[in-house]
């Protein structure tokens, strides 16, 4: 081959081998880049051996880039290669069982006892769909029936995370509000022998109900059980004194079954009926009349609740009420990120996390500060489906679905790490012009003044030595004269594209202080990740100071950011 085809043929496996990687998350497949190659060159076949190593050398490359440089440098290459790789069919929800156009109502159901996270965004989507395809109708209830638990704070804070993913509902609802009716309904449980009330502690209830002991107060009368009704509505009980309990089966094969509690007291004052009652309903008692009063259709929920499942239909079958259509799915997560507010309280209390809105977390505030956006939780609930297999996501698929949303509206801007002294001795001032995306022209572009240096990257600097042609990128060419630990001197080399293979980004000596968070899992193997959280300093171009807190951008070569303004002080969380 000459030296232009063998220029052709490295530049067409590049390409291909950059496209590759960033359809496949950052790896590419020498196998696929040679049928690529071949099916467009069929001469080259004949050369097959000369050109698998060629591949394998690039490819080898290419997966040792990072997924955000492989796109920065196939967008200057082939930016129609790069919007080809990123295409994805978006998969859809299935039918809905027994759904009638108009007569489908789902809710969505938080405990209003923390801040909402991806796995509330996850039910909540589907909740929503299927409300809205079927013309139906959506309940946001909030199951606040253990008043220790609940604050003010996480019901706005619910609200206001549904409102970001952009879930509407068609009304609201505290079950918190039905006391009477739960007391109406227990009342008529007690007047026929079907509840009784328990006074052994909680460690010998549970045993019983371990092995199939009956209580021994299980034989107590209708009246006598009345009685202590009053009796604890009257302050004549403490809590944790006594429970009362659903008579079915202690030698039934669902544990759940076994008499479980469906009433208990807690002296503890409600953030919205303050002090008004004292004996509240468990979460299966309150939740199966709830479904039933909502006149709820479809009960789409993860499957943690399975076993519970009997209980609350038992509960509706006692009152002769009809069963909603139950529709389950693995409780969803991603991996290394704790969901659970038992192992985020310790790290926030540690400080080892800043609370919890931090960007490590899965929370939906902590997702937005990284810069995900709703539409990339929505498709990714749509991709992931109601999988009935445990569902641990990797990040990487919902970071590569935000990335794929995220590139049409994000400005690019310049940033440097590690950054290097770049003299220009010739004295000159040049003027770039840098548009704000390579797709949309119609977004305009900012004119930077370069005069007697520049700052780039401390990486970039390492692949130079005297001599060395780079362009400094939609700028113009320089030419390494002497290059030190700190600083590089160089001289004006001309416009001509093709004569720099090197691009690099700058910034001008005005540039700003900017500070990158970068985060990474929280727990790897269950232990926390010390490393979870890089802070790097760099500087950033001055376009930075104009913008909002809550603007997504793309820091070229180093990925897509959230901007968080704290006065002068830019900092921008980076997303991966």
């Amino acid at each position: 081959m000459t030296d232009e085809r063998d220029s052709s043929v490295r530049e067409l496996i590049r390409k291909y081998s950059l496209a590759n990687a960033i359809k496949y998350e950052g790896k590419a497949n020498a196998k696929a880049v040679i049928g690529k190659l071949l099916a467009e060159r069929p001469e080259l076949r004949s050369q097959a051996r000369e050109i698998t190593d060629q591949v394998n050398r690039v490819v080898d490359e290419v997966n040792q880039m990072t997924l955000v440089n492989q796109t920065a440098e196939l967008e200057e290459l082939a930016p129609e290669l790069l919007k080809r790789s990123r295409e994805k069919r978006t998969k859809e929800l299935p039918a809905l069982q027994n759904a009638i156009e108009g007569q489908v109502v789902t809710r969505l159901p938080p405990e209003p006892s923390g801040y909402p996270h991806i796995g509330h965004a996850y039910a909540g989507y589907i909740n929503w769909f299927y409300a809205r395809k079927y013309k139906g109708h959506l309940i946001l209830r909030f199951e606040d029936t253990n008043p220790r638990n609940v604050q003010s704070e996480y019901y706005e804070a619910f609200k206001k995370g549904y409102r970001w993913m952009e879930i509407d509902w068609d009304e609201e609802l505290n079950v918190s509000d039905d006391m009477p009716y739960f007391y109406d309904h227990a009342k008529q449980l007690l007047g026929r022998g079907d509840v009784y009330f328990c006074a052994c502690p909680a460690e010998e209830i549970s045993e019983n109900r371990r092995k199939g002991r009956v209580c021994p107060h299980r034989q107590s009368n209708k009246e006598n059980n009345q009685q202590i009704w009053d009796d604890i509505i009257d302050g004549k009980y403490e809590e944790g004194q006594i429970v009362c309990r659903l008579r079915i089966d202690m030698s039934h094969s669902n544990a759940v079954m076994r008499d479980p509690n469906i009433f208990r007291i807690i002296d503890y004052s409600h953030p919205i009926q303050g002090d008004r009652y004292r004996l509240w309903p468990t979460y299966d008692f309150a939740n199966a009349l709830e479904d039933y009063r909502n006149q709820i259709s479809h009960v789409l929920r993860s499957n943690e609740f399975a076993s519970r499942g009997e209980l609350q239909a038992y509960i509706r079958d006692l009152f002769g009420y009809p069963q909603p259509v139950i529709q389950e799915w693995s409780r969803f997560s991603l991996e290394g990120s704790p969901v659970s507010k038992r192992k985020i309280r310790p790290l926030i209390e540690s400080k080892k996390i800043s609370g919890w809105d931090d960007i490590r977390l899965p929370t939906l505030s902590g997702l937005r500060r990284r810069g995900i956006i709703p539409e990339a939780i929505r498709e990714m609930t749509r991709e992931v489906g109601l999988s009935v297999a445990q569902p641990i996501v990797d990040w990487s698929l919902l970071l590569g679905i935000n990335r794929k949303l995220v590139d049409a509206i994000a400005n690019r801007y310049y940033c440097v790490t590690e950054p290097i002294l770049v003299e220009i001795s010739d004295g000159k001032q040049f003027s770039a012009e840098i548009p704000y995306h390579p797709d949309f022209s119609d977004r305009g572009a900012r004119q930077i003044t370069i005069k007697d240096h520049v700052h780039i990257d401390g990486q970039d600097a390492k692949q130079l030595s005297k001599g060395d042609i780079f362009r400094l990128k939609h700028a113009f060419n320089l030419q390494v004269e002497k290059k030190t630990a700190k600083s590089i001197k160089c001289v004006f080399a001309g416009d001509v594209l093709e004569q720099a293979e090197l691009k690099i980004q700058w910034v001008t000596s005005d540039s700003i202080p900017v500070q990158l968070f970068v985060p990474d899992v929280l727990f790897i193997k269950d232990k926390f990740n010390p490393k979870s959280l890089q802070i790097i300093e760099g500087f950033g171009e001055r376009t930075l100071m104009v913008l909002k807190s809550g603007t997504i951008v793309q820091l070229e070569r180093k990925g897509f950011g959230y901007v968080e303004r704290d006065g002068e002080k830019v900092k921008i969380n980076l997303t991966e």
